[in-house]
């Protein structure tokens, strides 16, 4: 992560790096699905160029350019600690599409060249501040490429508004303590004892919310914790704040990218109920938020001009289904059902679905094409997409293919660096 501009000598990634992760979203090919989905620009995924600003240690952007050797990409980082274990890690593995550059993102432009189909920015905007925040806006806005996608996460009001009042009290009982990894220490040990005794307390539903964000901080790594609770900045938008900042740069949101996971996912007809109920005192998407207690939002956004275009039957039809669903017993009117890892099931009404979901069963975790599975699935798509959008089914833009190298090196690296392995789907494995 950049900590925009300090002198290397006091940035705090310096002082404690940061644990970095892969995040599953942020690979092109499901910004690019997330996007067609939502009938926003179509990026060629044949052969494109990816920037990551705040690639921090490489735990990201390295797999992203393991398995896809027929794109380029380029990270960026503020912390000299943690580019050097990036470039490290990036000459062990011998990846010749990854540069990786030391700068904060004041200065960032310039050391940058040509335009990017995708830039990923995770874990930055609402860590640094003003100036720094626009200086984001402003590198993404005249390195993007037309028709590109920015993926930029951030904190969201209201639900970080109690996370932020559990960050007040952390900052308080920490401020007497020096160096940065022992003021995080103290922080997680206040954060066990608060969480135990007000798991001790009752069943207060705000007793209950405390111990469970106080819980979420006591298990947390150290270095989130500094990074998270105990920075210098850390700042909360509601989403349309956020639009209005985003638009200031010529950027319009075109999807959540988590919008099939749990932290992305709008309850069903919550936005309808919304408008019926005339709750039209702010904007929907802010009401929406705060009935959902969302807490981060993971927009993909592209330059304006754009004109949203629903996809084609033909677009959708080149699609990959994967399935881990196992069939089931039958429900009591006798219907075809399928089990998911996460217990919830599915229930298959049309024989050809069935059919479908059994194939490609024994084919997890790769898929087929939606034309080869249905041939005409006009009549199955929203059903398709539907369970996708539940996280029940995967669709993906394209597989891994022969261009894929051997997991072998990456993986065995990775499980030495932080104990799992990446897939060609960019999906974390425990060891």
């Amino acid at each position: 992560m950049d900590h925009g501009g300090l002198m290397e000598s006091c940035d705090p990634y310096d002082d404690l790096p940061y644990r970095s992760l892969p995040i599953e979203w942020t690979a092109p090919e499901r910004l690019a699905l997330a996007s067609l989905l939502h009938g926003g620009p179509r990026p060629s995924l044949d052969g494109y160029r990816v920037l990551e600003l705040g690639c921090g240690d490489g735990a990201n952007i390295l797999p992203l350019a393991y398995y896809r050797t027929h794109a380029k990409f380029v990270g960026v980082d503020g912390s000299q600690t943690a580019i050097a274990t990036a470039e490290a890690r990036r000459a062990e593995l011998k990846l010749a599409n990854l540069d990786l550059v030391h700068s904060n993102f004041l200065s960032a432009d310039e050391r940058l060249s040509g335009v990017f189909d995708f830039i990923i920015v995770h874990g930055i905007f609402s860590w640094v501040p003003e100036q720094t925040r626009d200086a984001l806006f402003a590198l993404c806005a005249n390195r993007l490429r037309p028709g590109g996608l920015l993926y930029l996460n951030y904190n969201t009001k209201p639900g970080w508004n109690v996370r932020g009042m559990v960050r007040d009290l952390l900052l308080a009982e920490s401020a007497g303590t020096t160096g940065l990894e022992r003021r995080a220490d103290r922080a997680r040990d206040v954060a066990t004892k608060i969480a135990a005794a007000l798991e001790a307390a009752g069943d207060h539903p705000y007793t209950r919310l405390l111990a469970s964000e106080f819980r979420f901080v006591s298990d947390s790594h150290v270095s989130y914790v500094a990074h998270e609770y105990l920075a210098a900045d850390n700042h909360a938008y509601w989403r349309s704040e956020f639009a209005v900042l985003a638009q200031g740069y010529g950027f319009e949101r075109v999807a959540d990218a988590d919008f099939n996971y749990d932290s992305g996912r709008i309850p069903t007809d919550l936005t309808r109920q919304v408008a019926e109920a005339g709750l039209c005192g702010q904007p929907v998407d802010d009401t929406v938020d705060f009935l959902s207690f969302r807490q981060l939002h993971s927009p993909i956004l592209t330059l304006r001009p754009w004109t949203p275009r629903p996809p084609r039957g033909q677009e959708l039809a080149r699609l990959f289904v994967a399935s881990c669903l196992t069939p089931s017993d039958p429900n009591p009117s006798g219907s075809w059902m399928f089990r998911h890892p996460n217990g919830f099931e599915v229930e298959a009404k049309h024989e050809v679905m069935r059919a479908a979901l059994e194939r490609i069963r024994a084919l997890w975790p790769r898929g087929m094409t939606v034309d080869t599975l249905f041939g005409d699935a006009d009549g199955l798509v929203s059903d398709l997409i539907l369970l996708h959008a539940h996280g029940l089914i995967a669709l993906r833009m394209v597989e891994p293919d022969d261009r894929t190298p051997p997991s072998g090196p990456l993986n065995e690296r990775e499980r030495g660096w932080g104990g799992y392995h990446t897939t060609p789907y960019h999906t974390r494995e425990s060891a």
